[in-house]
């Protein structure tokens, strides 16, 4: 027994000293060492070493988060919005009833919106990537049909909220280049053009007198070698993997922008369209060529990121801000209207946050009411 105790602790206090050698190992100059216990003692190259040796046989070292797939795809896992269980799953009646919540207060929302002025209220969902490559998941996470996501558009209708998931499975079909990063959960250029070109076709059908960009824009242009993107970063292989940058005609626009910071009236930036992360704070975006002068409050999440440029080029005037911000108890939104007076109002969400509880909370009451008695004037 003893001899065993002593054997237990030699090769403790073995790992004890060779975790914090392999750490000083790697750092480049000894400047870069870093004297306090995170750093001695970061297990981050064991976790990546049977990430690495894992990998290739199809085990996620983090399955809460990424799922992998085949052919180098990789997929998000449930620890956000249970993404894929709910994709796998038919309709439970939780879902169906919260769908018809959704379509109840999407419905008051357009009313009140409309007695503010509000020509145009659209929802566009963007589709999971699942929902588009589902080739690509492993058998047991394959999309059920019905699922719940069809049970919201079920409860929305086809015209307040915009379904996304046809034009993209179409242009799939045709496209030389994918659509989404295979390492990353969202779309890339190429097919947030696709879909932006799809909402402008439903859009034009309630406002014909909108322009759109050319069919040139949205052609592919080139595709460039990267690095494994966010979900490779999940399995900390961001260095292992790689993946593909799809550049579109879109990025040859002159777009000349000024974006503001809406509150404080500060510029941030002159010049070219700048990619930005939703903001967590209303930020203005004026483009003083764009094809229609127009305003437009657009409630976005990272989906809209490879989208903004295309928004921008479209409207004059783009107010953006997280939905989550303009939603939440307290959010924005109806102030946001109130103070500015946009020409219409969109939302970008993902599909797997689009069934968020907080779409089912309505207007205020007195926008409600306000709304009603102009629809019951014009009657």
């Amino acid at each position: 027994m003893r001899h065993r105790a002593v054997l237990f602790l030699v090769a403790l206090l073995a790992s004890l000293l060779i975790v914090p050698m392999v750490n000083i190992s790697r750092v480049k100059n000894i400047e870069s060492i870093k004297w306090e216990k995170s750093f001695f003692f970061n297990m981050d190259f064991a976790s990546k070493f049977a990430a690495k040796l894992l990998y290739p046989v199809g085990i996620s070292t983090n399955p809460r988060r990424v799922v992998i797939g085949h052919d180098g795809w990789l997929f998000l896992g449930d620890e956000f919005e249970s993404t894929l269980s709910a994709s796998r799953h038919p309709p439970a009646p939780g879902d169906v009833e919260l769908a018809k919540q959704i379509g109840v207060a999407a419905a008051a929302w357009d009313t009140y919106l409309a007695s503010k002025g509000v020509q145009l209220f659209r929802v566009m969902i963007g589709p999971n990537k699942g929902s588009i490559y589902p080739e690509h998941l492993p058998h047991w996470a394959q999309p059920a049909s019905p699922n719940a996501t069809d049970a919201l558009f079920a409860g929305t209708g086809n015209v307040l909220y915009v379904d996304l998931r046809a034009p993209l499975l179409e242009a799939k079909a045709h496209q030389q280049a994918d659509l989404y990063f295979k390492t990353d959960t969202h779309w890339n250029d190429l097919g947030s053009a696709t879909a932006f070109r799809a909402f402008g076709q439903q859009v034009a059908a309630a406002a014909p007198e909108l322009r759109w960009p050319s069919s040139e824009v949205y052609r592919l242009k080139s595709t460039h070698p990267v690095g494994g993107k966010d979900l490779a970063n999940f399995l900390r292989l961001s260095e292992h993997l790689s993946d593909t940058r799809v550049a579109i005609h879109a990025e040859d626009l002159p777009l000349k922008t000024t974006q503001l910071d809406f509150d404080t009236h500060k510029v941030l930036h002159t010049g070219g369209h700048l990619p930005t992360v939703p903001p967590r704070k209303p930020v203005l975006v004026q483009s003083s060529n764009a094809l229609n002068h127009k305003k437009v409050l657009w409630l976005r999440d990272s989906f809209g990121d490879s989208m903004s440029l295309l928004m921008e080029a479209t409207f004059s005037d783009v107010l953006q801000l997280h939905w989550h911000e303009a939603i939440k108890p307290d959010g924005r939104l109806a102030q946001l209207v109130e103070s500015w007076r946009p020409d219409y109002v969109f939302f970008t969400v993902v599909e797997r946050d689009a069934r968020n509880g907080w779409f089912t909370v309505p207007p205020p009451a007195a926008g409600l009411h306000e709304g009603a008695a102009k629809n019951a004037q014009a009657r």
